[in-house]
């Protein structure tokens, strides 16, 4: 627990699991820590730990008190709870805190993408640039200046956008100059997206998208994402598509797929023999898609599998046995006589990059037993699916499947066409079978 907090006060990289595991054992450290969490989880994209961590923060200091109600309303805001999120900030003072104005106008962009009376949207805009220009003209902060000149381009007010940007914005960012600074790099991506410098606004979104996948601040990245797709409404999506390719942003993946063949299987589904033809096409699917989270159980097989791959390509798995994990692995993993399969699981539980979910079941019974496994299967994808609109990354289905549809719940053929229907793109990996 030492190195994890010498690792949080110095704000090296955390894993999902680190910060929950910091979470959990609160009680070994110092409350003063809570704050500094609380930031780095909301950094993580991790909104929800953020929110709860937040509100353990029983400080009365005002400015701690103040921090502690920001995190919370930008933990909701982040997680699309816009209205819970403006009924805390009502509990601010007035203010020009450069943090707290953007928390405001970032909920009345949020209104205004979500209103569909054009009118109404570009007065949320109007409302949301005045908030930042305000506060911009009075302390020279380059983001306020920048969320101001995009609230005036969605109002469709482009030159004032364009000129806020030439003479004012761009200058200071120039000035105040930082290589390796995750918002400044990403300001001057969007100050280029805005003046239609693509190729230049290209370089900075890839720099930005880089250096956040390095530090672990997915969800900071997320915020410049969301308004990067914002403003391409306005652009034609041949304008962009090449940044879109040279952010090459991570993928997040929702996986299910059949198990190694239990001994004496009649009809070959998945042996054993394949396995190394399976692992080499999730290899490539895992590369080609740039997976970095997955969605997973932990049956032997293609679960297995997968996760090995995702975490040789430094990914994070999250992991959601159908059963308590005793009985998962005795029902799914530990059953052919001299196979390392559990032994492979156990290596699994251990690494940093892997978090495993409470099961919702205690057990099944013998007619019971698809039930579970759908449940497992659509509390996986739904996860992927929050995980994937919170951050703004893609999102992709990955399968070993045979291609033969049993029809029943909570089997991989369930699965794909669950994910079909919601038009995830699916990569298919089929075991082969000798004839």
């Amino acid at each position: 627990m030492d190195v994890l907090v010498k690792k949080l006060k110095a704000r090296e990289k955390l894993s999902a699991k680190e910060l929950r595991d910091l979470f959990q054992n609160r009680s070994r450290w110092t409350e003063d820590l809570c704050p500094i969490l609380a930031k780095r989880a909301l950094d993580m994209g991790e909104n929800f730990y953020a929110y709860d961590i937040a509100e353990k923060i029983v400080s009365e200091d005002k400015n701690i008190r103040i921090q502690k109600l920001h995190i919370m309303a930008l933990a909701l805001a982040r997680s699309g709870s816009l209205s819970r999120a403006a009924e805390l900030l009502q509990n601010f003072p007035e203010t020009h805190d450069s943090e707290i104005v953007g928390l405001k106008s970032r909920i009345l962009k949020d209104m205004a993408i979500n209103c569909s009376d054009p009118q109404q949207k570009k007065a949320y805009f109007r409302e949301a640039a005045d908030l930042s220009l305000a506060v911009f003209q009075e302390k020279h902060q380059y983001y306020n200046g920048i969320n101001a000149a995009a609230c005036l381009f969605m109002a469709d007010e482009r030159a004032a956008a364009k000129t806020l940007i030439e003479e004012q914005v761009l200058p200071l960012c120039l000035k105040d100059e930082n290589q390796s600074d995750l918002w400044w790099i990403a300001t001057m991506g969007e100050c280029y997206l805005l003046l239609e410098k693509f190729a230049e606004s290209g370089e900075y979104y890839r720099r930005a998208s880089e250096i956040a996948l390095e530090e672990g601040s997915l969800g900071s990245f997320a915020s410049t994402l969301k308004q990067f797709y914002m403003l391409g409404e306005k652009f034609r999506q041949e304008e962009l598509q090449p940044i879109i390719e040279r952010m090459n942003l991570p993928c997040i993946a929702i996986f299910s797929g059949h198990m190694i063949d239990r001994p004496g299987r009649k009809v070959p589904r998945f042996p054993a023999y394949a396995e190394e033809q399976v692992r080499a096409e999730l290899a490539a699917a895992v590369k080609k898609y740039n997976i970095h989270f997955a969605y997973v159980s932990c049956a032997c097989g293609g679960d297995i599998l997968f996760i090995e791959e995702v975490l040789k390509n430094n990914g994070e798995c999250f992991i959601l046995p159908p059963l308590p994990l005793e009985a998962t692995i005795r029902n799914s993993v530990d059953f052919i006589p001299g196979s390392d399969w559990k032994e492979r699981l156990d290596r699994i539980i251990e690494h940093k990059n892997v978090i495993f979910l409470e099961p919702e079941c205690d057990e099944i019974g013998v007619d019971d037993d698809s039930i579970v496994y759908e449940f497992t299967n659509r509390f996986l994808f739904g996860s992927a699916l929050h995980r994937a609109s919170a951050l703004h990354f893609p999102l992709c289905g990955v399968t070993v499947w045979n291609l033969e549809k049993s029809g029943l719940p909570g089997g991989t053929d369930s699965a794909v066409a669950l994910w079909q229907e919601k038009n995830i793109p699916v990569k298919i990996i089929t075991p082969e079978i000798k004839k």
